[in-house]
């Protein structure tokens, strides 16, 4: 019995240690954000009306309140509503303009120093309307996973994608979030190999198109975000809207 107890400790403490070692790894990205911009105002976390930094709220996708999420992800680099810092003079004019409109968030970690009071970690670097009029250069991309990990099993989500984040650290992976179905408070995360998927994802999420994803479920070869699958996005498709014209 002493001895299971020891091994269930180590394993236990390597399990945490993995999991810390790969937050560690996600400090320095960039990313968007899609939905509906619902609050903007100070950020007085600690109550004393003190701080002096500034945050927004954004509900993701369409006609979402909360976040029931699946898939792999590290921690809280997507949050619903997503908050967002930013400085003062430079957008609380614009964006007191734009509650309640759906809108594109560009977003930054780590946020500046100037914004260390602010209790939300990404920092708005730009923000506009969702263009859901625009035209669009393609409607279907297949791209490339790289990947080793054995394939468990694969599929096909439909929704909207909300989340698209680069990684700058090492390996310089992708992650995507997207709104199952054309509503609600349900969200899967995804994993992003290849460049120009990556890229897609983006253009999808500025127009706030409705898309079909496709995707290999891979083991992982080591528990990082604590789940021992990840879903590799294989190709994306825009449903109900034309590629534009040359």
């Amino acid at each position: 019995m002493p001895g299971m107890l020891v091994l269930s400790l180590l394993v236990g403490i390597s399990m945490n240690a993995a999991t810390v070692f790969a937050s560690s790894l996600i400090i320095d990205t960039k990313g968007y954000a899609s939905g509906q911009l619902s609050r903007v105002g100070r950020d007085d976390t600690f109550g004393r009306g003190m701080s002096g930094a500034y945050a927004g709220e954004l509900l993701l996708g369409h006609e979402s309140a909360s976040f029931i999420s699946f898939g792999s992800l590290p921690q809280n680099l997507v949050t619903n509503p997503f908050r967002f810092c930013f400085d003062e003079d430079d957008f609380y004019d614009v964006l007191e303009e734009l509650i309640g409109y759906d809108v594109v968030i560009e977003y930054k970690t780590p946020r500046s120093n100037t914004l260390l009071a602010c209790s939300a970690v990404n920092e708005l670097v730009d923000i506009h309307l969702v263009d859901k009029n625009g035209p669009l250069s393609q409607t279907h991309l297949i791209g490339d996973i790289r990947t080793f990990e054995p394939e468990v099993s694969y599929g096909v989500e439909f929704g909207r994608i909300t989340n698209v984040i680069k990684n700058k650290n090492l390996a310089r992976n992708y992650f995507m979030t997207m709104q199952i179905g054309a509503n609600g408070d349900k969200f899967r995360h995804f994993v992003i190999d290849d460049h120009d998927l990556y890229y897609f994802a983006i253009e999808g999420l500025k127009a706030g198109v409705q898309v079909k994803v496709h995707y290999s479920e891979r083991l992982a070869s080591r528990n990082i975000f604590g789940h021992r699958t990840r879903l590799f996005v294989s190709e994306i498709e825009i449903a109900g809207r034309q590629a534009g014209m040359d």
